[in-house]
C-alpha cells in the first residue's frame, strides 16, 4: 500500500498531506502548548521565541508554516538531485509526521527555524558533487550550518559534515576547507560582536561552551518516549543500509550524494554524544535523513514488502503516541 502511495499522483499525495496536517494539527492549535526552549538554544531563537512569547495561537501558526516549507523544499530537493519521481510526495509525508509525533513539541523551537538552513546546506553540499571549483557551494552550506548553530547551539559540530563530504567527493585541496572554516565563522564574528557590543562577552561565550560540550549520560525519558525513539532510530537504520546497498548499483553522482545523507546521520549522532543527549530537541536532526531513506526503500527496491509491513507499524506507533499521550495528558 506504501509503495502504491508513493507511485500515486502528486495530487493524491498531497490530499494525505494535507489530511494528516489537518489531523495532527488541529488539536495544536485548539490547545495551544508553551514554546519550547532549552539550555542549547542559541542566541537568534531565543530572540524570535521572546517576540513570539505572548502570541500561542501565532506561535503554533508559524511552527506549522516551517513544518510544510520544510516539508515542500525537501521534497524538491531530493527531486532536483535526480534521486525519486517527480510525483513522489512521500519525503513531505514522512517529514509532516515525523515533526508531528509529539504534542509538545507541536510549536515553535529551535530545531524548526535551525533545520531550515541545514536543507540549504544539504542542497548546496549535493550540487556540489562533480564542479570543478566547489567554492560557491562550500561557502553557503558551511554558512548556512553557522546560521543554523545560532538556533541550535550544538549544530556548530555539523561542520564536519562538509568535511565528510569533501572527503567523499574526493576533495583534497585545502582551499575548499579553508572556505567551509571562513563561511562558518563569519555568524559567529557577527554574535560575538553583538554580545561585546552589550557588555555580555563571558556570558554568551560561556553558554556556548557548556551547550557544546557536555559528556553526561542519557536524560531519562518516559516510557512511551523511549519506544518512540527506539523505532525511529531502528527504521534509520535498517532503511539507511537498504537503500545504500541499493545505490551501489546507480549512478555515481547518485550514490556519492546518498552518501551525503549517511554522513549527515553520522554527524548529527556526533552531536548527540557530545552535547549531552539532548535527545527530545536533537531527534529532529535526523528528520531528513530519516526523510530520505524511508522514501528510498519504496522508490529504488524492487520488493519492498517488508519495509512496507515495518514503516505501516512506525506510522501505526505514530497513532498510539498520541493516542497515549492524549490520554495522559
Amino acid at each position: 500500500m506504501l509503495r502504491w502511495i508513493s507511485k500515486s499522483g502528486t495530487f493524491f499525495q498531497f490530499t494525505i498531506f494535507t489530511v494528516f496536517m489537518a489531523l495532527l494539527w488541529i488539536p495544536a492549535f485548539v490547545n495551544p502548548v508553551p514554546l519550547v526552549r532549552t539550555a542549547a538554544d542559541g542566541p537568534l531563537y531565543t530572540l524570535l521565541a521572546s517576540w513570539l512569547l505572548p502570541f500561542p495561537q501565532l506561535t503554533i501558526a508559524v511552527a506549522l508554516l516551517l513544518v510544510v516549507s520544510q516539508a515542500v523544499v525537501l521534497f524538491y530537493v531530493y527531486q532536483a538531485n535526480g534521486f525519486f519521481g517527480r510525483s513522489n510526495f512521500l519525503p513531505a509525508i514522512i517529514i509532516l509526521l515525523a515533526y508531528s509525533w509529539n504534542a509538545g513539541y507541536q510549536t515553535i523551537h529551535a530545531m524548526l527555524f535551525a533545520c531550515v538552513f541545514l536543507i540549504i546546506a544539504l542542497n548546496s553540499i549535493m550540487i556540489m558533487y562533480g564542479r570543478q571549483a566547489a567554492f560557491h557551494q562550500v561557502f553557503t552550506a558551511s554558512f548556512s550550518i553557522g546560521i543554523a548553530m545560532l538556533f541550535y547551539i550544538p549544530l556548530a559540530y555539523l561542520l564536519l559534515l562538509i568535511w565528510f563530504t569533501l572527503i567523499t567527493y574526493r576533495i583534497s585541496t585545502w582551499r575548499e576547507y579553508a572556505i567551509s572554516i571562513i563561511g562558518f565563522t563569519i555568524p559567529m564574528i557577527y554574535f560575538i560582536c553583538w554580545l561585546f557590543w552589550n557588555d555580555s562577552l563571558a556570558e554568551g561565550l560561556k553558554q556556548f561552551s557548556d551547550a557544546l560540550l557536555n559528556l553526561v549520560l542519557p536524560e531519562k525519558l518516559s516510557l512511551i518516549y523511549t519506544v518512540w525513539l527506539s523505532a525511529s532510530a531502528f527504521i534509520l537504520v535498517v532503511t539507511m543500509f537498504a537503500v545504500l546497498n541499493i545505490m551501489n548499483d546507480k549512478l555515481i553522482s547518485l550514490r556519492r550524494r546518498a552518501w551525503v545523507l549517511f554522513n549527515f546521520s553520522f554527524t548529527a549522532v556526533i552531536v548527540i554524544l557530545l552535547a549531552g543527549w539532548p535527545i527530545m530537541s536533537a531527534n529532529y536532526i535526523f528528520i531528513i535523513p530519516l526523510s530520505f531513506f524511508v522514501t528510498g526503500s519504496f522508490a529504488l527496491i524492487k520488493k519492498p514488502f517488508w519495509f512496507e509491513i515495518l514503516v505501516l507499524g512506525y506510522f501505526i506507533l505514530l497513532v498510539g503516541v498520541r493516542i497515549t499521550a492524549f490520554i495522559m495528558g
